[in-house]
């Protein structure tokens, strides 16, 4: 592992962020590559986007906090350790969805089932480079594993292998870009025939999410899933999203099959 990239006199860059930077950069580009395939005003929702990515900052920080609140409560010094804890993928996604939400009721240029459907997929571009950043630092570790793909980290003992979740992670989300292009292109011809839009790519990507969480899971912690999604802040909330966005889906297409 690299979690070191380089080194200044006393500053230190590390690999982490400057991956994540990275991915989150060109996520971005994507995203505002897109904007015209779904007829959005390009000015107010780049607007839209730039206030969705400070939220999306601060809810990927704030649910450290909100995850582990005991011990920030009885260290309030430790707010101010950036050091500690991390960047929450599913703060994140939550902070970007809520913001943009807010910010399109007020819009009336921008729809924000649109840009949900512009954004998601360059979203899962973001999990699919930024993971190598989890990688590089030897964080978010799997179970011991003799699996042929277990890798070393650092951190542990000689002769102790893990499976490399972030790997999974990346190789996963590029299967589903995979699959949300190709619904999108099926998808569009449909939307074009129909007199309102339904959004049909941002219900199916939080679905696939949903499901890689859960598929990833397993190699990643030895409880049960049941006790994951009980005690667990991040489960709780994909479990609560999951049957929504099936409901999302389906009415989607039902209202597209019967317009065209």
């Amino acid at each position: 592992m690299y979690p070191t990239l380089l080194t200044i006199g006393s500053i230190r860059i590390d690999t982490y962020s400057v991956i994540w930077f990275i991915a989150l950069s060109l996520a971005i580009l994507w995203s505002l590559r897109r904007l015209s395939l779904y007829g959005l005003d390009e000015d107010e929702s780049r607007r839209i986007m730039a206030v969705s990515f400070l939220c999306m900052l601060l809810g990927a920080r704030s649910y450290e906090y909100i995850a582990h609140w005991r011990l920030y409560i009885d260290n309030p010094r430790l707010f101010l350790d950036l050091n500690r804890g991390g960047l929450h993928e599913f703060g994140a996604v939550a902070g970007a969805f809520l913001s943009a939400l807010v910010m399109c009721m007020f819009s009336r240029k921008v729809s924000f089932l649109k840009l949900c459907d512009a954004a998601i997929i360059p979203a899962f571009l973001a999990i699919a480079v930024g993971r190598w950043g989890c990688f590089m630092n030897g964080c978010c570790l799997g179970n011991i594993t003799h699996f042929f793909m277990g890798v070393h980290f650092p951190r542990d003992r000689a002769g102790i292998f893990r499976h490399p979740v972030q790997i999974y992670y990346s190789v996963i989300a590029v299967m589903i870009i995979l699959i949300l292009l190709w619904a999108e292109r099926r998808v569009i011809p449909l939307q074009k025939k129909s007199q309102r839009y339904y959004s049909v790519i941002a219900p199916l990507g939080m679905i696939l999410y949903a499901l890689m969480r859960y598929a990833v899971t397993f190699t990643r912690d030895p409880l049960p899933l049941s006790w994951l999604i009980k005690y667990s802040w991040t489960y709780q909330g994909i479990t609560a999203a999951l049957p929504l966005a099936f409901l999302w889906l389906a009415y989607s297409l039902l209202k597209l099959k019967s317009e065209s």
